[in-house]
């Protein structure tokens, strides 16, 4: 089936329904938590259903300054965006994504280990010496860009999830800010609580039965939602005259950890796969002075390895996917 037909029809087979998943659309908003004061029963939700929703993870002030820098690279650096006629394959239906801002702009390196949400993060992982940075970008959908449907998905993710004892912590972590308000009729991140235990988002309703939900998550500028990437989600689709902003930042659990599985009581998690295969860390964060932020910048690709066996060559760097200068 041709991916545009795929997207005007729905899963459940249902006409009467959302053209994205089973059109189970919540009613009511998720919890929102308190990252410091709600701290035990934010990680506990978290456990239960995949994600969480912090609030007030920003200050006024960066939200400010986020939203700046996006006005700023935008009009400074429109290729970087997709924002020029030739749009790069990672920006085509995606609305507008800076890919790589921190190999050029240390002014964002303050946001990697953010105070409010950080704390959650390093717990959910593991540790704080567990969490090992992957990405870090920044995306816009703009007016009457959020109209096309995207399909629940999932990003990376472990097969061992599905069997091993415990699941906790999860492989991979993603925290999502928002930059604007986000408010019914602006293009909403949509989580399906406790579908990360399953293979499929078929699965995931069948298993889950009557407590299947698709959760369009709504929230002032600086409200922050952590999922594990196994989750099923997507973009849900705005009204067409609202756009959105948001930063999106990855992490990936390192060191190893004893685990069961069903064939064995004693199982070795390997720490988590890298990511991606482009992604590159500037020579100031990955040879930090600093050991713990060292460790943080250590998960290194291929790509990785070879642009810093050059010496950080800005030939190298520019001959890498996403690398332009």
């Amino acid at each position: 089936m041709k991916s545009k037909q795929r997207q005007q029809e729905n899963l459940s087979g249902d006409k009467h329904v959302a053209a994205q998943g089973f059109g189970r659309i919540a009613t009511e908003r998720q919890p929102l938590f308190d990252p410091e004061e709600d701290s035990d029963v934010a990680y506990k939700f978290f456990e239960d259903n995949g994600f969480v929703v912090l609030g007030a993870c920003l200050t006024n002030n960066e939200i400010a300054h986020l939203n700046e820098f996006c006005n700023r690279t935008q009009s400074q650096h429109p290729a970087r965006w997709g924002l020029t006629e030739k749009r790069k394959p990672h920006h085509r239906n995606q609305g507008l994504i800076f890919s790589q801002p921190l190999l050029d702009y240390p002014e964002l390196d303050k946001y990697t280990q953010h105070p409010r949400s950080f704390p959650m993060v390093s717990r959910i992982l593991g540790g704080e010496d567990r969490v090992r940075f992957s990405e870090f970008n920044l995306r816009e959908i703009p007016t009457n860009a959020g109209m096309d449907a995207m399909n629940f998905h999932h990003d990376a993710v472990s097969r061992d999830r599905l069997i091993r004892k415990p699941y906790m912590p999860c492989d991979w972590l993603c925290a999502i800010h928002y930059l604007t308000d986000v408010a019914p009729g602006t293009p909403s991140f949509c989580v399906v609580p406790k579908s990360n235990r399953y293979d499929t988002l078929r699965a995931a309703f069948d298993g889950i039965g009557a407590n299947y939900q698709e959760v369009p998550i709504y929230g002032e500028a600086g409200t922050c939602i952590l999922y594990d990437t196994a989750l099923f989600h997507t973009r849900f689709d705005g009204d067409g005259k609202q756009s959105r902003r948001t930063w999106h930042q990855y992490y990936a659990r390192g060191g190893w950890l004893r685990s069961s599985l069903p064939t064995t009581d004693r199982y070795m998690r390997a720490p988590s796969p890298v990511l991606t295969d482009w992604n590159l860390f500037p020579e100031r964060l990955a040879l930090h002075p600093d050991p713990q932020r060292r460790l943080f910048f250590s998960h290194w690709n291929t790509a990785q390895c070879e642009w810093v066996a050059s010496g950080f060559d800005k030939k190298v760097r520019e001959s890498m996917p996403r690398g332009e200068q």
